[in-house]
């Protein structure tokens, strides 16, 4: 009898270790548990994710915002305060050199770029929520690779970027309204380039549990879609085994051409009540009316954000009256023209809302 019973645990070890190597050799990797950092009992606040709701003490929210450029200086705060402004992406252009705290420094590209605490500071002062996103990596040649458009884990600085943002997440963890995005824009628009629902999948897994590593880090993480960030079907798809483990995530998305032409309203309402059905929590991290086409329609996107109370923020804080999708004269002033759509006018009375 026991002779039988140790031939029969042999054989299933055998076929254990045949089912391990032959999943090797076809490139099927067998199951691991999932070893994302484990989910705080009580968070530190005020802002947290409660299913598709962002919330502010327990109390879902919208907010209304831009994108803006503080890290090449700081900007009028009086004119933010003015337009209502009550949260700012701010775009980082050099993550490997962007300083932290302290005074600005020059970098490698000969651009001076402003300290990350100095901007929060601001922000913070106003009562605006602050979101630190990358969007270009410079070489030590100070050469510039814009993020959008890049497989993440390819790139042959993605040890060093996790490094950074590491350093990032440490020095902001107690810091609770400044938020942190893992990347802006990532993968090709037609998902080509080798694109994959696992490979976001990954992709998010490992940018987030990045940051999570990072003890007593537990503020909100900003997820992009694919597609360069216009596409929700990779949340949809893989949203959920994202969220297995894991806290505080909230799916970033941006309006352009897929979402602005050819749409109308009530379809833009309905593919933001489909995510809000699932209990994803999303916002718009950009709307712009120019891409790379023709000056948009952006009204009926409008509204529809407005209706489902979605988190939008606008491209962008600028002060630059030659730049259609800058909301701002060179005189501080709505950039509000026919050839613009009035963007300038027509986002201010959105944020008036």
């Amino acid at each position: 009898m026991f002779t039988d019973l140790l031939n029969m645990r042999l054989s299933a070890s055998l076929f254990l270790l045949v089912l391990l190597i032959s999943c090797s050799k076809s490139g099927i990797e067998p199951i691991q548990e999932d070893d994302s950092p484990e989910t705080p009992t009580l968070f530190k606040g005020p802002f947290s994710v409660n299913g598709s709701e962002i919330q502010e003490d327990g109390v879902g929210i919208q907010l209304k915002g831009v994108n803006a450029l503080q890290t090449f200086g700081l900007g009028d705060p009086s004119l933010m305060n003015e337009w209502g402004i009550e949260i700012v992406r701010e775009f980082i252009g050099n993550l490997r050199e962007q300083p932290i705290v302290g005074t600005a420094i020059q970098g490698s590209d000969q651009v001076w770029y402003h300290a990350l605490q100095t901007i929060a500071d601001q922000n913070r002062a106003n009562g605006k929520v602050t979101i630190f996103c990358p969007f270009g990596w410079v070489n030590e040649r100070g050469e510039r690779q814009l993020l959008t458009g890049l497989n993440p884990s390819a790139q042959s600085f993605y040890a060093d970027y996790k490094e950074k943002m590491r350093q990032i997440a440490e020095h902001f963890k107690d810091q609770t309204d400044v938020w942190i995005e893992v990347w802006n824009e990532p993968y090709n628009w037609d998902n080509q380039n080798g694109y994959s629902h696992d490979l976001w999948l990954s992709d998010m897994q490992d940018m987030v549990d990045n940051l999570r590593d990072v003890e007593g880090f537990e503020s909100i993480i900003l997820v992009p879609g694919n597609e360069q960030g216009q596409s929700e079907d990779a949340i949809t798809a893989r949203g959920n085994q994202l969220l297995n483990g894991r806290y505080n995530l909230v799916f970033d998305l941006h309006a352009y051409e897929k979402w602005l032409v050819g749409t109308t309203e009530e379809q833009v309402t309905t593919r933001l009540q489909n995510l809000q059905n699932q209990n994803f929590a999303f916002l718009f991290g950009e709307v712009g009316i120019q891409n790379v086409g023709d000056v948009m329609p952006v009204q009926h996107f409008l509204n529809a954000v407005e209706s489902t109370q979605t988190t939008t923020m606008a491209w962008l804080w600028n002060q630059n009256s030659e730049d259609n999708s800058a909301l701002l004269t060179d005189e501080g002033t709505p950039n509000a023209t026919a050839t613009n759509n009035f963007w300038g006018s027509t986002y201010r009375s959105f944020l008036e809302n």
